[in-house]
């Protein structure tokens, strides 16, 4: 046999160890379609949890037996009540204070629930003695309350219900004496009849009431008006019939039209006075020919003046008598010249000024035409107001005393909407409490109780606790499940596979053995068992498991790897005071020198030794020279290690190894744990064989009990 696996070894391993996938999932269900249709699941969760079905539908029968036993007989009876459209026509073409109800199916719903308030029951319990008919504002605040009281009850013992679709609504009422169930059902709908018609009668008299006031005030309004017309009209002079609008816009239209001729012309001696000015003031020599009359004159002797004052100029000298002379004729005629242009400009101003005011006194006669046609329309308007004033009362006061006279006809042949289909009758057998139908509740509500903490139970369970969830939800085998075994310390436990070898622990022991070792493969030689967390059992398995392969025949090596929390010494008294893997590792001390033969099998173990403080670690290459050195010795070495999410060490030896059996207790170990776990592992580099359940109760159906003892091999319900 050769020392070492060869790499197809190697890899045949490691293919045991993956993930199982969706399409060749060959677990206890059969694949995933299999598991959609396999009622196994369904069957196991009744299983499971049967008693607590029983134990609920026991407790809400036994509520609903109890709670129908207490109950007093009750009666029920009903009053029927019709919705009618059809009505008495005692005087045709009268219009009704409160209209008619239409007919309409959300109108029915209306009035169910009008019978079902609360001021219904009040009224009912009024008329039946169970209140003190006084108002409620009356009411001592006991007596308010007790009549609360009283509403709830009647509130609690009716039921109104609409039949179908119809017109017509049942009012039911139940009690515990059979006369009062049929007097409070009539009464009920006896009152709902006379609310109706109340409503009209009420409604008519405080209509009428409402008009005969308002035809009394209207009348003094009316009077009052005529009054204040009749004043206005005396006051301002108006008949009706006067043309004065019309005459005075006519001559209005007139002044318009003076006014403009008058402000064009006022416009123009404007323009000419400006014009005149500007050319005095340029000289007047700037002054037009056409300006006044004597003008050309003047100029004619200015020309004949200047040029005789030129001529001489030229002939005698500046002193010469001659030119003295015609110098001061032409500063005579300039001065004549200046004089003439003031008069102009004088005459202008005046014909403008003229003109403005012309223009002016035109427009205040205008503006006063205006106003007094301003004052007729005010007048004319006012006495519109007033006719309206008038007006609007008398019409208003018709409309009241015609609705005033349809009133009072109409007083005293008021009608219901509805009228008393059916009275309801007496009575005679009880209709509840009723056994069956509380007994039906009492089920369904056990039922939905226990769904609820079935699936609560289910939501908050703790761990795996079947194959199929092993291999569905971590997607590793399922190698076996090591029951618990009560009352028994460690040692007797591991003992039970030599001294009760037909026991379920040491055939489960066997189960496991198979799954590590199926026929026909290839069969690991170095096997680690750990666990995610300490208190699992895989110290127990280890040492059980090599005592039950060597009592096959095997030669078996069990090594304690645990070098912080060493189990066979402390635990079992293996090796106590001897050497151990650390001194081996260390070079210290020879394998052979520190194996402890079992004392029931052939087969050795190899403890701790020298216990190594925390954060102390082995050397990898002396472990694989270990491991290999045990190889030549032994068909089977089995490597407890210690909890691989507690202990960092646990990868490192992992790694050595053929496979890695993963142990986890029964609905203990939470699935996030195991799931950190098997990744921690396969990232480590190890193959993960499968998954063992330990400490699996006695009673469940992986647990069929030993096959030498028949009737312990009948299934029991997981946990009990």
């Amino acid at each position: 046999m050769s020392n070492e696996l060869s790499a197809a070894q190697h890899h045949a391993l490691a293919e045991r160890g993956r993930h199982l996938g969706p399409e060749d999932n060959t677990g206890y269900s059969g694949g995933a379609g299999a598991a959609q249709l396999d009622g196994s699941r369904f069957a196991r969760f009744l299983k499971d949890n049967y008693k607590l079905f029983l134990g609920i539908m026991v407790v809400m029968l036994s509520l609903a037996a109890l709670y129908t036993w207490r109950q007093d007989p009750v009666y029920e009876t009903k009053a029927s009540v019709l919705l009618d459209q059809r009505k008495k026509q005692v005087v045709q073409g009268l219009e009704d204070v409160v209209s008619p109800l239409p007919a309409d199916s959300s109108v029915v719903d209306t009035e169910v629930e009008m019978l079902s308030s609360s001021g219904m029951a009040f009224q009912v319990a009024r008329r039946a003695g169970l209140i003190p008919d006084v108002p409620v504002a009356r009411m001592s605040q006991q007596q308010q309350e007790d009549a609360s009281l009283v509403v709830r009850d009647i509130l609690e013992h009716r039921a109104i219900n609409r039949v179908g679709l119809t017109y017509l609504i049942d009012i039911r009422y139940s009690a515990n004496d059979p006369e009062t169930a049929q007097r409070m059902a009539n009464l009920y709908a006896q009152t709902y009849i006379d609310s109706q018609v109340g409503v009209r009668v009420e409604e008519n008299t405080r209509v009428k009431l409402h008009l005969e006031n308002e035809i009394a005030r209207l009348r003094g309004q009316v009077k009052a008006a005529d009054a204040a017309m009749a004043t206005y009209k005396a006051q301002v002079g108006l008949n009706g019939n006067t043309a004065l609008g019309t005459l005075t816009e006519q001559e209005i239209s007139s002044y318009n039209q003076t006014l403009a001729v008058a402000r064009a012309q006022a416009a123009e001696d404007a323009k000419r006075l400006d014009a005149a000015r500007a050319q005095l003031a340029r000289g007047t020599d700037n002054l037009g020919d056409s300006n006044a009359p004597g003008m050309t004159d003047l100029r004619s002797q200015q020309t004949a003046a200047s040029a005789q004052v030129a001529q001489l100029a030229s002939r005698y000298g500046a002193n010469h008598p001659e030119l003295i002379t015609a110098r001061q004729q032409l500063q005579e005629i300039n001065r004549l010249l200046e004089g003439q242009g003031s008069r102009v400009v004088a005459g202008l101003q005046a014909q403008a000024q003229a003109s403005a005011g012309r223009a002016a006194e035109i427009a205040g006669r205008l503006s006063a035409t205006e106003g007094e046609l301003a004052g007729a329309d005010k007048a004319a308007v006012r006495l519109r107001e007033l006719e309206a004033e008038v007006a609007a009362p008398k019409t208003l006061l018709e409309a009241y005393m015609s609705r005033l006279a349809q009133i009072s006809t109409q007083s005293g042949i008021e009608q219901a909407d509805g009228r008393i289909a059916a009275l309801a009758p007496l009575p005679i057998d009880p209709s509840g409490p009723r056994l069956g139908l509380n007994m039906a509740v009492a089920a369904v509500l056990g039922f939905i109780l226990f769904a609820i903490v079935a699936l609560i139970r289910q939501v908050f369970a703790v761990g795996v606790s079947s194959p199929e969830e092993v291999e569905n939800i971590f997607g590793i085998e399922f190698l076996a499940a090591v029951p618990r075994l009560r009352n028994e310390d460690d040692l007797a436990i591991i003992n039970q596979v030599v001294e009760a070898p037909n026991s379920p622990y040491a055939e489960s022991l066997r189960a496991l053995a198979a799954g590590i070792f199926p026929p026909g493969q290839v069969h690991p030689r170095v096997v680690a068992l750990t666990s995610p967390q300490a208190g699992e059992g895989k110290s127990t398995t280890a040492i059980a498991l090599g005592r039950s392969q060597a009592l096959r025949g095997r030669r078996v090596l069990v090594v304690d790897c645990d070098l912080q929390r060493p189990t066979f010494h402390q635990r079992f008294g293996f090796g106590r005071f001897g050497p151990g893997l650390v001194e081996v590792l260390r070079g210290e001390a020879k394998l052979n020198d520190c194996l402890v033969i079992d004392g029931l099998t052939p087969a050795r173990l190899l403890p701790v030794g020298e216990v190594i403080e925390a954060g102390q670690s082995i050397a990898f290459d002396q472990l694989q020279a270990l491991i290999g050195e045990a190889r030549d010795q032994f068909d089977l070495i089995i490597l407890d290690l210690p909890p691989v999410l507690q202990v960092a060490e646990a990868r490192v030896i992992a790694a050595v190894s053929d496979g890695v059996v993963l142990l986890t207790r029964w609905k203990h170990t939470s699935r996030q744990a195991i799931e950190f776990a098997i990744t921690v592992l396969a990232r480590a580099g190890s193959s993960v064989m499968g998954l063992v359940l330990t400490e699996v109760p006695a009673g469940s159906d992986m647990m069929l009990g030993s096959y030498a003892e028949p009737t312990a091999g009948k299934l029991r319900f997981a946990g009990h």
